[in-house]
């Protein structure tokens, strides 16, 4: 998995896995050791009107509605102290200064050693009386999230195989892993199988569990 840490910058191949997400059909959030979020996508700061800046750390917190706001830290706390994914719903402050219905699923994000890094979730609006439903459109659009980041995997892959055999040719100069043209396939290669595992990890809480619904 991307060790990202830094929203400011990074290498190329975090990069473009924000590419990937600011094009993603959901709400996207991801928050470092420290509980703080450090990054969201540009469907979250469209939904917020809010800068980057703004919504950082806990800027975010500030736009979820008064009542809904203990029982969602207590939420998104004890799951993280669990690493476990979750699943619930708070209302939460639009651009235009509306309070809407949002669904949130987040889940832990390792590095292939098992190390901890933070938490990733993904959200969609939703109203009130259609929890149930809006969870299972969150859960087919997250399932559409995952299998376009498959399809850039596969595509950046065989390009990769491709190219990596041409340059191993009888007559290539020199290793086909100083080629600046293959290394950016194999950074966005990886870039996309991580989107996809995310997206996959997001996807195994397929339910608002008891008492995570807030109520109005």
């Amino acid at each position: 998995m991307l060790g990202i840490s830094d929203p400011n910058g990074g290498s190329e191949e975090e990069d473009f896995f924000r590419v990937l997400a600011d094009g993603a059909p959901v709400m996207i959030w991801m928050s470092g050791l420290d509980l703080g979020c450090f990054y969201f996508n540009r469907a979250w700061l469209e939904f917020r009107g809010r800068t980057l800046d703004e919504e950082r750390g806990n800027g975010w917190a500030e736009g979820v509605h008064p009542a809904d706001l203990n029982s969602c830290i207590q939420h998104y706390v004890g799951s993280f102290e669990q690493r476990q994914p979750f699943a619930m719903s708070y209302r939460l402050r639009n651009a235009a200064g509306q309070y809407r219905w949002i669904l949130d699923r987040g889940a832990p994000h390792f590095l292939p050693d098992g190390t901890f890094l933070g938490f990733f979730g993904g959200c969609a609006e939703s109203e009130a009386n259609r929890v149930v439903t809006r969870n299972a459109e969150l859960g087919a659009q997250l399932a559409q999230m995952r299998e376009a980041a498959r399809e850039v995997a596969v595509e950046t892959g065989a390009l990769f195989q491709q190219q990596t055999g041409m340059a191993r040719a009888p007559g290539a100069v020199g290793p086909a892993s100083i080629d600046p043209h293959l290394e950016r396939l194999r950074r966005r290669n990886r870039a996309a199988h991580d989107m996809e595992q995310l997206a996959s990890d997001m996807m195994l809480r397929k339910s608002i569990p008891n008492g995570a619904r807030l109520k109005s």
